[in-house]
């Protein structure tokens, strides 16, 4: 049922979520200089040329956000699976923002001297998708709210 507004809501998490996938999330920068010396996605980071995969958490993390909010729009007349399934997203990207932090910091080789993780635009994307799916979770328990009442009248 597209259109139920939360439906829209899931659909665009799920849109934030496959952008966030595809984008650079940071780089490793030297101190003082501001060269770049790695460039950071969710699967591997690439530094001289070479794909390090030691990333590859913050891809198991959101990966299944994707799949389970996408499984989640199919779940209409289930709402309380589907509620839960929203708030499962929701810990999960939590998670993916603690494994982020995590990754900013032990991450990448001593070798390149000091340097600073700085993040990208694109890092932010899961805290909408976040706020997205609390929303949609907020109107699937209104619209259950609302079906209990109408059988309760009847």
């Amino acid at each position: 049922m597209i259109q139920r507004k939360q439906t829209l809501y899931l659909l665009a998490a799920i849109v934030m979520t496959v952008i966030c996938l595809c984008m650079q999330i940071g780089s490793f920068q030297v101190d003082g200089l501001g060269i770049g010396v790695a460039r950071v996605y969710n699967l591997w980071y690439t530094a001289f040329g070479k794909h390090f995969f030691d990333t590859w958490p913050l891809m198991a993390i959101l990966l299944p956000t994707t799949v389970i909010g996408t499984y989640a729009i199919f779940l209409y007349r289930n709402r309380k699976i589907q509620a839960m399934f929203c708030l499962f997203n929701v810990l999960l990207i939590i998670g993916w923002y603690v494994c982020y932090f995590v990754v900013s910091q032990t991450v990448g080789d001593k070798s390149w001297g000091v340097v600073s993780f700085r993040p990208s635009w694109p890092a932010a994307f899961p805290a909408v998708s976040l706020i997205l799916y609390l929303m949609a979770r907020h109107a699937i328990l209104a619209d259950e709210k609302l079906v209990r009442s109408m059988d309760r009248i009847r």
